[in-house]
């Protein structure tokens, strides 16, 4: 049976869509102000009213699109990560097939490890460790995007992508990044970071060859 819409029910449609763009529109605008914000001034000095205010929106608005601060924090969290994966899938793609990716993927994620808005969101995991609903937040998101990063691993280095270890190799190998990123926000030298950097590198390649290693052998 074929039914058609009434002037009014297409008239409430329309406002629906309207208010639903609105309604996007305005936490797009919630979320960019809280990552500006937080890079500029930290988690310390951060609060909803500058963040309503940058973005243009009343301090009770913001609580309609976000109920809590934290719930605000883990999706800008998300925003950023989802910014940096993004770069770095980008990067991924012009050396994939290269003789040396794993050089450039190293190189690739430490400047992105290293940027202001990568800092910043690091600044709310260190925070998460006394603050139980910001560290709820976070969780999720931080498996979210590990997976990301594990599938991005997965199409750079596909000839060891289905052998044992490989995943936790990469998380190590992430891990250990991210500890030099946090130390970086109190000594940014990279003169300091040239041996953990080499480490890393060396680190990578005996576990990349131990794994071809056992493919011709097997």
């Amino acid at each position: 049976m074929l039914t058609f819409m009434t002037a009014q029910q297409e008239s409430v449609s329309k406002g629906d869509s309207r208010r639903s763009q609105r309604a996007a529109e305005t936490r797009t605008r919630l979320l960019r102000a809280a990552a500006e914000l937080l890079t500029e001034r930290g988690y310390s000095r951060l609060a909803t009213a500058a963040i309503a205010e940058r973005a243009g929106v009343a301090h009770g608005t913001l609580f309609k699109h976000f109920a809590t601060k934290s719930e605000l924090l883990g999706a800008t969290t998300e925003r950023v990560l989802e910014e940096v994966i993004g770069e770095f899938l980008k990067m991924a793609q012009q050396f994939a097939g290269k003789p040396e990716p794993i050089d450039h993927a190293l190189s690739a994620v430490w400047s992105l490890f290293r940027s202001e808005r990568l800092q910043a969101t690091l600044e709310l995991y260190v925070a998460a460790r006394t603050d139980s609903s910001l560290r709820d937040a976070l969780r999720p998101i931080f498996t979210t995007h590990r997976s990301a990063f594990l599938s991005a691993a997965h199409a750079l280095l596909p000839r060891s992508a289905d052998t044992a270890n490989f995943e936790s190799n990469v998380t190590g190998i992430l891990a250990t990044l991210l500890g030099g990123a946090l130390l970086w926000s109190v000594v940014p030298e990279p003169e300091f970071f040239q041996s953990e950097l080499a480490f890393v590198d060396r680190i990578t390649r005996a576990e990349l060859a131990r794994v071809d290693a056992q493919e011709e052998d097997a």
